[in-house]
């Protein structure tokens, strides 16, 4: 097998810290070049079955960025004409008092979180909307209640971590006539061959997850996901469920410019470029959004994007993301790499904080070494 040093860091770092399931995969072009890991002890199958949470943000830009290519979005439309809701945003001043904002939010303030909202969905407004409700909202429901409180800031003036990308997947449902979930299933899932990816399909059966504390404590717990709001909400945020065999088609799409081993393309490559353009982050004051990535990194449409070589290989150009339980997705254009990293540990960068671009880092060693980058 390709990518000794590789394997051996991986074995290192699942005996130091515990780690019961990592999946590392890497492609270039629509050769897999490394695949390995550990699973209770055992070879992962690539088909455990996983929480994305954040990893589901980039499958929800290229939604967006599908219906931008189609003309039935724009990106510097008003919210409000897709969501009534959001025609009543507002502030808090000094006194406490509501003000109405002076921007209106915009389809290209949710995918660059710079919307002024939130991450919060315990607010007064989403709890009183779960019970109006039953707990079934739908996902426009949902998102209108986020409203029902006040933004943080003026929409478009600053970054913060949030749940914009949940008010997209309402757009999305809107501009494309269809829910979130059948869209995503069009555009993605099913050209791509994922048929073992979507929403609300926990029923099926999730693979083991676990939970670590500030000192790296690890203990199993029960798979669940907090960020979905019930049966009829589909979370652009964090909702899907897939594994890695699936995820890895997704990537490697990505990286082979929009279009899949199969020949199915979901998006052009000039959006691609779009998607990871740093022209989106002039209102970016710090990069605590990249979580552990570090400060090479600002935001483009929805993904992390890299600022600056490294002496290893990685190119100024990268792009991912990765989710709550750890998944990781990164993206190389310019080499045609793609790397996919599985996991399913919650509070996982107490644990593994940088180990994802370490491991990223041995993989591109290991295969200049073979000659095969």
């Amino acid at each position: 097998m390709n990518g000794k040093k590789t394997i051996e860091y991986i074995d290192k770092i699942c005996a130091e810290k515990g780690l019961t399931y990592l999946d590392v995969r890497m492609y270039k072009g629509y050769e897999e070049l490394f695949s390995y890991g550990k699973a209770n002890g055992e070879k992962p199958t690539g088909k455990e079955r996983l929480f994305l949470f954040s990893a589901t943000k980039p499958m929800t830009v290229v939604c967006a960025m599908r219906l931008v290519e189609e003309g039935k979005l724009g990106l510097d439309d008003a919210v409000e004409k897709y969501l009534p809701a959001y025609k009543d945003i507002f502030l808090l001043d000094e006194k406490g008092n509501r003000v109405p904002t002076k921007n209106k939010m915009t389809v290209r303030h949710l995918l660059t979180m710079s919307g002024g909202l939130s991450y919060n969905v315990q607010t007064k407004a989403v709890q009183d909307m779960l019970r109006e409700t039953d707990g079934k909202p739908s996902t426009e429901e949902a998102v209108s209640a986020f409203v029902k409180e006040p933004l943080l800031f003026e929409p478009g003036t600053r970054f913060e971590y949030s749940l914009c990308h949940d008010v997209l997947a309402a757009v999305i449902e809107k501009a494309s006539g269809k829910r979130f979930s059948a869209y995503m299933d069009e555009i993605i899932f099913q050209p791509l061959g994922m048929t073992d990816s979507g929403f609300h399909t926990e029923d099926n059966g999730m693979y083991d997850m676990y939970d670590c504390d500030l000192e790296g404590k690890t203990w199993q717990i029960e798979p669940y996901n907090r960020l979905i709001l019930g049966e009829n909400y589909d979370s652009g945020g964090a909702g899907a469920i897939s594994n890695v065999d699936d995820y890895v088609k997704f990537a490697v799409t990505l990286a082979n410019g929009g279009v899949a081993k199969n020949g199915a393309r979901i998006l052009q490559e000039k959006t691609l470029e779009t998607v990871r353009s740093t022209a989106h982050a002039e209102m970016q004051v710090e990069n605590s959004f990249t979580c552990v990535q570090g400060d090479e990194y600002v935001y483009g449409l929805g993904v992390r994007v890299r600022q600056k070589d490294t002496s290893w290989g990685l190119a100024k150009g990268e792009y991912g993301w990765d989710g709550a339980a750890g998944m990781y997705l990164m993206v190389d254009p310019h080499q045609k790499i793609a790397v996919v990293i599985g996991m399913h540990l919650l509070c996982w960068p107490y644990l593994f904080r940088g180990e994802h671009l370490k491991i990223v880092q041995c993989l591109y060693e290991d295969m200049k070494k073979e000659n095969l980058l």
